[in-house]
């Protein structure tokens, strides 16, 4: 292909342990290598992390303040005046980014949730192709609406070029929404080779005790109180587990997961580890990974855990139930079944060959995702667009 194409990412967030964030950053260090793509990324926050790692790897970055986020709580004020403020501002960043598309001949754009808009208004400002990168269900997942709600969502990737479904639970609540003529496909994420993180010992001891670990934001749709009582109950059923929950002791569910385990005295049990960024090191001391999500859209903790030879548990539903085969690559449980996550627990701890087949099964599965082929996908899809 000859023809030179520029594209401009646009972000959310500007944190490299941002998930979402991680994933496209997976996806632009393979894309940058080909001289026929440059990539600009757009982003609201605050420099940080990922901003640093995209412009060492030569990525040009606009920081665009005063641009708002889409997402609210249910609990949050829907216009304050914050918000109307920064909606307002916003306007005055948006034609000075259009300008700047003009300078740089930028072809396409390409939004990375759909918590921002800015990509899909300046797209039709510039009159350019775009491209939604959807990676959330929302409410079901993170406890969050949209301002303008599901209409106005659905008239903008109507109004879209392309999008992108990060699993095929996500594909299957959006797309009946869509136009056929649309552009659709279901991508998974590419996990970057350096989270390959290979064991050479299994904790296969019998008289050892196993360590699991959640991961991720401390809230109800991760499930980290469903964890914990299972926990207590393989313990109460004769395993020794230690449960590890990993991520900022911050927020109300915290506190109620929190004051559970106090109430219940479970202290010796439970472990609350607050947020790391070392994660190879972190789950090299694990032996399980659990993924309690009632929702996950995709799962990048899910095979993370595996490229760290964790046996994983997860709960059967949404995108989960597309990573983890029940008894080859890891287990699953009905979702919310305490007594059930209890029984896989203890079916671990007593069954330390099937811990370790599941953690080498799980390893071998998870290694695709490290190929680029989520890369090679989305640059097929940009060159198709454009």
């Amino acid at each position: 292909m000859n023809k030179q194409i520029k594209i401009l990412f646009c972000l959310h967030y500007s944190n490299l342990n941002n998930g979402a964030v991680r994933s496209l950053i997976d996806i632009i260090e393979s894309i940058v290598k080909r001289d026929e793509i440059t990539v600009y990324v757009a982003y609201p926050a605050p420099k940080d992390t990922a901003i640093d790692y995209l412009e060492n790897l030569g990525v040009k970055t606009i920081y665009l303040p005063f641009l708002y986020k889409l997402n609210y709580t249910e609990n949050s004020e829907r216009k304050n005046f914050k918000y109307i403020v920064k909606k307002f501002l916003s306007w005055f960043v948006l034609f000075k980014l259009r300008s700047m598309v003009k300078k740089e001949k930028i072809n396409i754009i390409y939004s990375n949730t759909i918590v921002i808009d800015y990509g899909f208004i300046l797209s039709k400002m510039a009159n350019l192709p775009h491209i939604w990168h959807i990676r959330e269900f929302g409410k079901e997942d993170h406890g969050f609406l949209l301002r303008g709600g599901e209409k106005a969502l659905y008239y903008k990737l109507n109004n879209s070029k392309g999008i992108i479904y990060i699993s095929k639970a996500i594909e299957k609540k959006y797309s009946p929404h869509i136009r056929d003529e649309i552009f659709q496909e279901v991508i998974y994420d590419d996990i970057s080779k350096a989270f390959i993180n290979k064991k050479s010992n299994f904790n296969i001891n019998l008289d050892n005790s196993l360590k699991a670990t959640i991961i991720g934001a401390i809230q109800e749709g991760k499930g980290q109180l469903v964890a914990v009582k299972a926990v207590e109950k393989a313990n109460k059923l004769g395993a020794k587990i230690e449960l590890h929950i990993c991520g900022k002791k911050i927020g109300s569910y915290y506190s109620e997961v929190n004051n559970y385990v106090k109430d219940h005295k479970l202290s010796d049990q439970v472990y609350f580890d607050g947020f790391k960024t070392k994660m190879n090191e972190y789950r090299a001391d694990m032996d399980i990974g659990i993924v309690a999500s009632r929702s996950e859209a995709f799962g990048r903790v899910t095979v993370e855990g595996m490229l760290s030879n964790l046996a994983m548990i997860g709960a059967d539903s949404a995108a989960t139930s597309e990573l983890i085969t029940d008894n080859v690559t890891g287990l699953l449980y009905k979702n919310g079944d305490i007594d059930e996550l209890a029984e896989k627990l203890v079916y671990l701890y007593k069954d330390r060959k099937k811990l370790k087949e599941l953690a080498i099964n799980g390893f071998d599965f998870a290694k695709k995702f490290t190929e680029g082929n989520a890369a090679d996908e989305i640059y097929d899809m940009i060159t198709k667009l454009n």
